[in-house]
């Protein structure tokens, strides 16, 4: 929760911009905050730091006064860096995905026995309300997509797995980020994405990159190899 605020507030790209230590009252003055709200601002850093998402250095050699600078895990919260996760950050704890376990003592003494612990809070699968909820359904994708970014860097280690490929399905590829990285490393391949029918609606089609709209768990359009992200 405290990083989630931290990414809203844009902490980590102000951090960033201030190109070297930023102190508290210039962190709480560049966020547009009163100074009555400098103690939530110091508790709320302190514990991020604690957590390891930022941390503290000297203003200049000359100054015992230190201010907060980022942290490999902040960097990949920054809006102009890629990858950058905070979207997934953000739909990890929307209040939507953290309602479910919040009511697992529900779920335990559901008598429908297939149903999810996010039916039991929400009363629908989850991707029946992702149809139903727009805004949700946004914010999923997007946190998808910024979580798939990731894959640039384990296309770039593993190429062994996808040489002597030549077609692969992204099984709940939602927008094909996953797809589009692999085939800027394997242009050759024939990629297709398959997603709910209103995930891929509008996508744009090309030559070796497709889009169908379907289900899962009735059937998978044939590849040489299946990508699923779990």
């Amino acid at each position: 929760m405290a990083l989630n605020c931290a990414i809203q507030l844009g902490i980590p790209d102000i951090v960033h911009n201030h190109k070297k230590p930023i102190t508290l009252p210039e962190l709480v003055s560049a966020l547009k905050l009163p100074s009555s709200k400098s103690i939530g601002i110091h508790r709320l850093m302190r514990l991020l730091v604690h957590s390891g998402f930022f941390a503290t250095a000297k203003v200049d050699e000359i100054s015992e006064t230190e201010g907060y600078i980022l942290t490999t895990p902040s960097r990949l919260l920054l809006k102009s860096e890629f990858p950058n996760l905070s979207p997934c950050v953000r739909i990890m704890i929307d209040p939507v995905v953290v309602t479910p376990w919040q009511l697992m003592l529900e779920w335990f003494h559901n008598k429908n026995e297939e149903a999810t612990a996010f039916e039991t809070a929400h009363g629908v699968p989850m991707w029946e309300f992702c149809a139903q909820n727009p805004r949700f359904d946004k914010d999923f994708n997007e946190g998808m997509a910024s979580d798939s970014q990731m894959m640039r860097l384990v296309v770039k280690d593993c190429k062994e797995v996808f040489e002597g490929m030549n077609s692969l399905v992204d099984v709940g590829g939602g927008i094909g980020i996953i797809a589009k990285i692999i085939l800027e490393a394997f242009p050759h391949l024939k990629c297709t994405v398959l997603d709910l029918p209103h995930v891929v609606a509008n996508m744009p089609q090309s030559e070796n990159l497709s889009y169908v709209g379907g289900d899962m768990f009735q059937s998978i359009p044939p590849a040489d190899a299946i990508f699923l992200q779990v």
